[in-house]
């Protein structure tokens, strides 16, 4: 699976166009193109139309269909300012942030967009806010719909670059990059891995001594201001220089020896780790695309950067508002989760415990009530199989007898023992068709006695003398009588 992202780096001298093929493999350069704008010295009173006619060479040498489009626009256009919030909430920090700008700002804070990065956090965050005019980025993002063209990111000329660049280079060396347009420069400072500080000059100076001159300066403004915004020595390792409005061995000469650091030229297809090739032979022109490949890295790579527009910005942005909330609560409802996964798993041993306690009671019960089953498989539907065949055993297929009653049976011996005679019965079981009856006396002959009065009832059937001993310690007559019903 590849996916296309096509750049637009919208410089003060014409627009940069990259296409690159990213997939699994890696990564390809299918198209690069800079288109200078025709009236590059005329006023940019016809900006929108410069614009729109340089897109429209562009999109018909290169077919940007299906692709992701991200754009930067000139540094002309952007405004940055350093300020400290006391929230480390981007949510709230972005409420607050037109309260906090408008005092800076020479234009009504409700006609400009806005957006921020961090920079640091600790009892006080530190950000760094960009600034455009709303009605200018609405005139480029007309003319991009012209083209079929709805970016997903807009963010200010250069900030791709050296976002890629302090990702890329050494955390523990602090750099400045300065981007170089024919009109304008951006100066930005890295610190430790992170964009600390940018400013943009108006650079239109022909003489390229001039011009090293001036951004000389520029630079030590910068390095000044950093120190007093962040009350701190700012001694970077070395300046990193990209863009196409330089002559690059005079403003390397004339700078380094100004300035006391040595000077890089930046080349991005060499800079950054993107496992990146080119389609055609022709090279990387690091002058004029540095910026348009920097953008397409920061999709590929997932690099946070400011953000004018974008379709997936509002994701994104309410992701990073919303972050602290997000993971609290998924936090929570993973605890949750897990809690009451363990009180099922919990609940579920000891219910299974009882299962088995339960099992093996059946069983037990089976084996007592049925001995001879030697085989058990499932005690309780067996046993329901066997009292079932147990009841099929005492059914009648005719007329059903009247059941005797035990309170009759006992009725009819009482009524048929005088009262005279010195009997006790002690036991009395009851079978399915017999009767067995223990008692005591204190004679023999009371015995036979008591067999020949039992004989004469209708309900009692061939009574029997089971066993009538003399007891010796009693000197009574223990007997047990045996009846049929």
């Amino acid at each position: 699976m590849s996916r296309k992202i096509f750049s637009i780096d919208i410089r003060d001298n014409g627009i940069s166009a990259l296409l690159v093929e990213n997939s699994l493999k890696g990564n390809r350069i299918q198209a690069q193109q800079f288109v200078p704008y025709m009236d590059i010295n005329d006023e940019p009173v016809n900006a929108v139309q410069r614009i729109t006619e340089t897109l429209n060479k562009i999109t018909k040498e290169i077919n940007v269909s299906g692709a992701e489009y991200i754009v930067s626009i000139s540094p002309e256009l952007i405004s940055y300012r350093n300020l400290q919030v006391p929230f480390k909430d981007r949510k709230k920090i972005r409420q607050v942030l037109p309260f906090e700008l408008e005092p800076t700002l020479p234009y009504p804070v409700d006609e400009v967009t806005i957006d921020f990065q961090t920079i640091l956090q600790a009892e006080k965050t530190d950000i760094l806010v960009s600034v455009v005019k709303t009605a200018e980025i609405n005139e480029i993002l007309d003319v991009l719909k012209e083209f079929n063209i709805t970016p997903y990111i807009v963010t200010p000329g250069g900030l791709s670059s050296v976002l890629c660049l302090s990702k890329f280079s050494e955390t523990e060396n602090d750099f400045l990059f300065v981007d170089i347009d024919e009109k304008y420069a951006t100066v930005f400072a890295v610190v430790s891995g992170h964009v600390h500080i940018a400013r943009s000059f108006y650079s239109n100076v022909a003489d390229p001594h001039l011009k090293a001159k001036k951004l000389s300066e520029n630079i030590i403004q910068v390095i000044a201001a950093f120190e007093s915004l962040f009350v701190t020595d700012f001694e970077p390792s070395k300046i990193l220089l990209s863009g196409n409005g330089i002559d690059r061995e005079i403003l390397n000469h004339e700078m380094e020896e100004s300035l006391g650091m040595p000077i890089t030229p930046v080349d991005m297809f060499k800079n950054i780790n993107l496992k990146i090739s080119i389609s055609s032979d022709s090279p990387f022109d690091s002058a004029n695309m540095n910026n348009a490949l920097s953008l397409a890295a920061i999709e590929i790579l997932d690099i946070s950067t400011i953000n004018f527009y974008g379709e997936r910005s509002i994701i994104k942005k309410y992701w990073e508002e919303y972050k602290n909330d997000f993971i609290k609560t998924g936090l929570i409802a993973a605890f949750v989760f897990v809690l009451a996964m363990f009180n099922v798993l919990f609940e579920a041993h000891f219910l299974q415990k009882e299962v088995n306690r339960l099992n093996r009671q059946i069983a037990f019960i089976f084996q007592s009530t049925f001995p001879d089953e030697t085989k058990i498989v499932s005690p309780f539907q067996q046993m329901k199989v066997n009292v079932g065949q147990e009841r099929e055993k005492n059914m009648f297929t005719g007329e059903i007898e009247e059941e005797i009653l035990n309170i009759d049976i006992l009725n009819e011996i009482s009524s048929r023992i005088p009262k005279k005679q010195d009997v006790e019965i002690t036991n009395f079981v009851r079978g399915d068709d017999s009767l067995l009856i223990s008692g005591n006396t204190d004679s023999f002959n009371i015995v036979d006695d008591i067999k020949g009065r039992l004989e004469g009832a209708e309900i009692l059937k061939n009574i029997t003398i089971s066993s009538a001993n003399l007891e010796k310690s009693t000197n009574r007559i223990q007997f047990k009588l045996k009846i049929d019903l």
